[in-house]
């Protein structure tokens, strides 16, 4: 049986407390203005995923990230849908980032389609304007988290525990 894929999320704050969010482009995708999630990657074989999120939230957004402390874990089943191999997702809250740094989306190599369409700076009140409730809702937890100095434990998005019950 295959191990879950390790993936590697950052949950970046500016000064004003808004968290940064990025949108995949993906040709076709049923509605592009609501699929803002937290920026970040796979982790490789052997790579903690801590160090993954560094690496991946450079080459997302451009900005040398810290991490601080682990603030939530999300378990995604196998999607035997689309054949997705299951997931633990980690998100990592990061140092603070100062309200004029610049973000810098990845660009493509010559001749590809860019992997980043877009970037926002968003309050907890526009999640849902901006993302699949999938993803407000697992952002929100992590923001929770970051507030109250805790560590979520989701399950598809949900509390992991509710699920177990």
């Amino acid at each position: 049986m295959p191990s879950p894929r390790i993936r590697a999320l950052a949950l970046i704050l500016n000064g004003d407390g808004k968290v940064l969010l990025v949108s995949p482009y993906r040709k076709g995708a049923p509605d592009p203005g609501r699929n803002f999630q937290l920026p970040g990657g796979t982790a490789w074989e052997d790579e903690p995923a801590w160090e993954a999120m560094v690496r991946e939230g450079k080459r997302a957004t451009g900005l040398a990230l810290t991490p601080v402390r682990l603030v939530l874990t999300d378990f995604t089943p196998r999607d035997h849908r689309t054949c997705a191999p299951s997931a633990i997702d980690f998100v990592y809250q990061t140092l603070t980032i100062a309200d004029d740094t610049t973000v810098r989306l990845a660009h493509p190599n010559s001749g590809h389609v860019p992997e980043l369409a877009a970037y926002k700076w968003l309050t907890q009140h526009e999640l849902h304007a901006h993302c699949t409730t999938y993803q407000a809702h697992r952002i929100a937890a992590a923001l929770y988290a970051a507030r109250t100095g805790t560590c979520a434990e989701l399950h598809a998005g949900r509390p992991a525990y509710a699920h177990a019950a």
